[in-house]
């Protein structure tokens, strides 16, 4: 992995489309514009690693070369108080702790059986993407996405 320290304080940055198979990154995007790719600090993970990071930090991951895969899993820890702004159905969202006060996200149920738990979790994605995609285009058209007001 590369990170490009204190990039999460400059925002949202553009991205456009980008898809190549041997690059885990299922947005399929890619920043637009020049930043200091000098800047960048490499982090090498080791199998069975991962990392932390700040959502908005500038972060690449070379392309996968060996025969095993590559896994991503990214969790948005945010207060209840946050809303998703778009068109799109509401989002999902599992309550980790508290009393949710504001209703802004349809709360997950907890999966009894397998087959349940696959069906909840391909609609949760499914949403999930399409927000995601709805903010990305909010991005471009704006400059700069709001995601909690």
């Amino acid at each position: 992995m590369q990170f490009v320290p204190g990039s999460h304080l400059l925002g949202q940055l553009d991205h456009r489309a980008h898809v190549d198979r041997k690059i885990l990154n299922g947005a399929s995007q890619q920043l637009i514009g020049a930043y200091d790719k000098k800047s960048a600090v490499s982090a090498p993970l080791a199998p069975g690693e991962f990392s932390l990071h700040h959502t908005l930090t500038i972060h690449h991951s070379p392309s996968n070369h060996s025969n095993d895969r590559r896994v991503g899993f990214a969790v948005s820890y945010i207060p209840t108080w946050c809303r998703h702004l778009g068109e799109t159905r509401r989002a999902p969202a599992m309550l980790v702790r508290g009393v949710d006060r504001f209703g802004h996200f349809d709360l997950e149920a907890e999966p009894r059986r397998r087959a349940e738990a696959e069906r909840a979790h391909d609609e949760c994605y499914a949403r999930y993407r399409a927000n995601y995609n709805e903010q990305v285009a909010l991005v471009s058209e704006f400059g700069e996405a709001q995601v909690c007001v």
